[in-house]
């Protein structure tokens, strides 16, 4: 149950888990609106002109180098978006496993927590799995776990094949080695001429400089759940040990101590119905964002 306090506030400023899935779902709907743009990049204008014509009309014009650049910053923005819906989403469910935590507490459990000597069978203690390692990190490192997951995700989907980006350079280039498209016959005959409308350079610049961030993010990433996947084995190594030297004894006071337990159920449920979701430093200013969209709608 405590594993799950690092999502709630000490002072009772915060969010409602309604509140949080209410931003958590405009976050969401940023990430869709600012994916639709990096989607509907060309990155070439195209113009049409009659074969015997000496003029020709724009039909659509190209991302410019400031759209292009922008590039990288929409993909942080959507990866801190991301992140922001990771961690209400985890908030939200870590209320609802502390209330059935809470509502599901064993007798003995309740007896322990309230130093009762309730004698009790020999019980093998639960091993630290992933997401009790993970709760042990401060705020700053678990939100870091989420970053590095939301960006290494939305990097590595950018620069495959089928990314949006990804699909944009390749068009691109295509049109570098194929600038003219001709239609139709005699004088209806219609010359297509595709001109990059943004630096190449730039575009190759900014696609390496992606993957970099890509491989930057996928290393640390890995870093942390190796340090996870070794602290679960030496716990579940520690957990077995102790397991044979665990001793416990039954006791005679059973139903007044359930009695005892049935009435702190009652006001932890109430108490942890109260507790108010806390927003990560790192994420104020996304959150800020999202929030005031909500404001402005």
């Amino acid at each position: 149950m405590k594993k799950d306090m690092i999502f709630f506030s000490e002072n009772g400023q915060g969010l409602t888990s309604t509140s949080a899935n209410h931003v958590a779902n405009m976050a969401k709907e940023m990430v869709r609106n600012i994916q639709s743009s990096l989607q509907n990049i060309v990155m070439y204008s195209t113009e049409v002109s009659l074969i015997d014509s000496d003029s020709s009309n724009l039909l659509r014009q190209g991302a410019n180098d400031q759209r292009i650049i922008a590039v990288n910053s929409d993909i942080y923005r959507i990866a801190k978006a991301n992140a922001l819906i990771a961690w209400l989403r985890e908030a939200i469910k870590a209320r609802e496993r502390m209330l059935k935590e809470a509502e599901e507490m064993s007798i003995d459990d309740f007896a322990k927590l309230q130093n009762i000597n309730l004698e009790k069978e020999p019980e093998m203690e639960t091993a630290l799995n992933e997401d009790d390692y993970y709760a042990s990190l401060s705020v700053a490192e678990r939100n870091r776990y989420y970053e590095l997951e939301a960006l290494a995700a939305m990097l590595g989907k950018e620069i495959h094949p089928g990314g949006s980006f990804a699909d944009a350079r390749e068009a691109l280039n295509m049109r570098i080695e194929q600038p003219h498209d001709v239609k139709g016959e005699g004088r209806d005959t219609l010359i297509y001429t595709y001109t990059p409308s943004t630096s190449t350079t730039l575009v190759e610049d900014t696609y390496f400089n992606l993957q970099r961030h890509y491989r930057e993010a996928q290393a640390a990433l890995n870093s942390i759940k190796y340090s996870c996947r070794k602290a679960v084995t030496e716990s579940l190594v520690k957990v077995r040990t102790d397991y044979a030297k665990a001793m416990s004894e039954y006791t005679e006071h059973r139903k007044v101590v359930e009695a005892q337990r049935a009435e702190y159920v009652q006001k932890r449920v109430k108490e942890i119905a109260n507790y108010k979701i806390l927003i990560p430093e790192a994420l104020a200013d996304i959150y800020n964002q999202v929030a005031h969209l909500g404001k402005k709608q």
